[in-house]
């Protein structure tokens, strides 16, 4: 199970972006993070390459992909040194697919006003369609709980074709106006904690945040246990439900449906 310090400012980074693989009881070895530039995966028992619906318990329709590292660079998956740091088959190859079309289009959405939780869900019934129980997790992003750990490395490649079978805009500069709005999101969000009984940090300053580019998040810090993780996040949401298209300073915050 992830550990509270593998929660902590998970989504400050990423409140524009979608997180689509988090740590789970199943030992996933993935972060990756939409519109970041780093990805990072850990190691596992790598598996096979095969996604037959009989020897993996993969639906058909994966396509894998046909060129495997122009794939990865399109993922995000190559560090700037050149390191491929994606999903790999048995052999420590490359294991990606195709993206998976059907399940939404955003490519008119700025991504500044995609909805995590909206956007998380369809990847999720997507995984599931394909094989993997993944659950969508209160923070955002995709649960690996119900995944055998031999079968990470392939539930985490499903993951990321259905992510990007979304056609989410790349990540871009964030404006002024963008940057105050997610202070005053976190400045509220930090009120909600407070709510629920936390004690929380003092917010930085507006100008001390925006020269950081946002990266502050009242969850930091926070010791919770794992039991009250789940209700805390619904409760005070990390990122806005509906998106920040949907929130204006000022507004409530929404709890996870």
């Amino acid at each position: 199970m992830r550990s509270e310090a593998g929660f902590r400012g998970a989504v400050a980074a990423a409140a524009v972006g979608l997180l689509v693989a988090g740590c789970s009881a199943g030992g996933v070895p993935a972060t990756q993070q939409t519109g970041t530039s780093t990805a990072s995966v850990g190691t596992s028992t790598a598996v096979s390459a095969t996604v037959s619906s009989g020897a993996s318990g993969v639906s058909d329709g994966l396509v894998p992909a046909k060129d495997p590292w122009a794939l990865a660079t399109e993922y995000g998956l190559v560090s700037p040194d050149g390191e491929y740091v994606g999903p790999t088959d048995e052999n420590g190859d490359p294991l990606l697919f195709e993206p998976i079309e059907g399940y939404g289009d955003f490519s008119d959405v700025d991504r500044f006003d995609v909805d995590t939780y909206e956007t998380t869900r369809l990847v999720v019934a997507c995984v599931n369609d394909h094989g993997f129980a993944v659950t969508l997790d209160p923070d955002g992003g995709v649960g690996f709980g119900s995944v055998a750990s031999e079968q990470n490395q392939l539930a985490f490649a499903v993951v990321l074709a259905c992510e990007h079978g979304l056609d989410i805009r790349g990540p871009a500069p964030l404006s002024t106006v963008q940057l105050e709005k997610m202070y005053a999101y976190m400045v509220a969000l930090a009120g909600c904690l407070e709510a629920q009984g936390y004690s929380v940090a003092d917010p930085p300053s507006l100008d001390a945040y925006m020269d950081s580019q946002g990266n502050w998040n009242p969850y930091d810090g926070l010791s919770v246990g794992l039991d009250d993780w789940v209700a805390l996040n619904r409760a005070c949401p990390q990122n806005p439900v509906g998106g920040y298209g949907a929130w204006e300073p000022g507004d409530p915050i929404v709890p996870m449906p």
